[in-house]
């Protein structure tokens, strides 16, 4: 597994993902009509790109096959973070999310913050980051539970044991 910039040629797969992704896992917490309303068809190439200029995005690829992909901002702020149907629990979000959090800290961030959904809620909060709170939120006419997580960031010369 490689974790690499996000390039043109990665968008099409990032699409598919996205929609797969939505279709085959969140649909455990969410209804088909709540479904529907958050990935109703795979976006063109053009919605992609245009999104993707507020953030820097990482993809996760397998034998050049994406296999994950998360959005970051230089606020700290974790957009789209996704992982592929058939390639969960195994090791693709941890890997994402080490770089997210390697790049935060080389920028001198120290706090990441995510809204998540139901769905990835004990993922993110496996990964060390806390609710600070819950929320509604109204997307294409459908209501979503949500929650604001974050996460402080521990510089890694805080860890270190001096004259030792």
């Amino acid at each position: 597994m490689e974790i690499l910039e996000c390039e043109d040629a990665d968008v099409a797969a990032i699409s598919r993902l996205y929609y797969e992704t939505v279709h085959s896992v969140n649909i455990h917490d969410y209804s088909l009509e709540q479904i529907a309303a958050w990935a109703p068809k795979i976006y063109s190439d053009a919605f992609w790109k245009k999104r993707f200029k507020n953030y820097r995005v990482f993809v996760v690829k397998e034998k050049g096959r994406v296999i994950g992909f998360a959005e970051f901002e230089h606020t700290g702020q974790i957009d789209c973070f996704y992982v592929h149907h058939l390639w969960q629990r195994q090791g693709v979000g941890s890997k994402l999310l080490a770089r997210i959090e390697h790049e935060a800290l080389s920028g001198g961030i120290k706090r990441l913050f995510a809204d998540v959904c139901i769905t990835a809620q004990p993922f993110f909060k496996r990964k060390g980051f806390g609710v600070t709170k819950e929320f509604e939120r109204v997307y294409r006419g459908c209501l979503f539970k949500l929650f604001l997580m974050e996460k402080t960031l521990l510089c890694a010369r805080s860890r270190t044991v001096f004259g030792v």
